[in-house]
C-alpha cells in the first residue's frame, strides 16, 4: 500500500476496501507518465492521490462541488509534498474545463448525485481528448449498468464494458470506456 493509503486509513477517512476499489478504477484508467486526469467529484481523494502515485510528472484535476472537501484535498496533498493537483470546485454536470482538456477521468460515486445521467456522460466525453478513457465505480444501487451503458453508447464512448461487484461495501457497478 502506499504513503497515500496509509495516511487515509490511519486517519479513519478509507478502508482497506475503498483503497481497493480506487486501484481497481485507476488500473482501469490505464493511466500512463505525462497524462492529464480528471477527478471528478473527487470527496476525500482516494481516486486523485492515488493517479498522482502513477502520472509521473502529469496532472490531476480534482473536482467537487465542497470546497471542504477540496480544502481537506489540498492539506493532504501538501502533507504528502505533492505538486501537480489542480483544485476546482464543479459537479459532473457541467465541467468547468475546455473540450478534449484530459486523457483520461475516474469517478467514484460521483455519478449517485447528478441530476442528469446522460449530460453527465456527455460533459466526460466533452472534456476527454481522442482516445481518452473513462474508468468509474458507482454503487450499484444508484446507478444502473442498463442506463450507465446507453448513456455512454449515446455520449459516443467506444470498448464499453460495465461489470457489477459485490463486494464487501455492498454492489458496485465499475465501468470503462474510451473516446474514439
Amino acid at each position: 500500500m502506499s504513503g497515500w493509503a496509509d495516511r487515509l486509513i490511519a486517519s479513519g477517512r478509507a478502508d482497506g476496501a475503498m483503497v481497493a476499489q480506487a486501484e481497481r478504477v485507476l488500473e482501469a484508467a490505464a493511466l500512463r507518465a505525462g497524462d492529464t486526469v480528471l477527478d471528478v467529484g473527487t470527496g476525500l481523494g482516494l481516486l486523485t492521490l492515488a493517479a498522482h502515485d502513477r502520472i509521473g510528472d502529469g496532472w490531476v484535476i480534482a473536482i467537487d462541488p465542497s470546497v471542504d472537501a477540496l480544502e481537506e484535498l489540498l492539506a493532504l496533498a501538501h502533507e504528502a509534498e505533492m505538486s501537480g493537483v489542480m483544485y476546482l470546485v464543479g459537479d459532473a454536470d457541467v465541467l468547468p474545463l475546455p473540450d478534449a482538456s484530459v486523457d483520461a477521468a475516474v469517478l467514484r460515486s460521483a455519478l449517485a448525485r447528478v441530476g442528469d445521467l446522460p449530460t453527465a456522460v456527455a460533459e466526460l466525453a466533452r472534456v476527454l481528448r481522442p482516445g481518452g478513457r473513462l474508468s468509474l465505480r458507482e454503487p450499484a444501487a444508484t446507478v444502473e449498468a442498463a442506463a450507465l451503458e446507453a448513456a455512454l453508447a449515446f455520449a459516443g464512448f467506444t470498448g464499453v464494458e460495465t461489470e457489477l461487484d459485490d463486494g464487501a461495501n455492498g454492489a458496485q457497478l465499475f465501468a470503462r470506456a474510451r473516446r474514439p
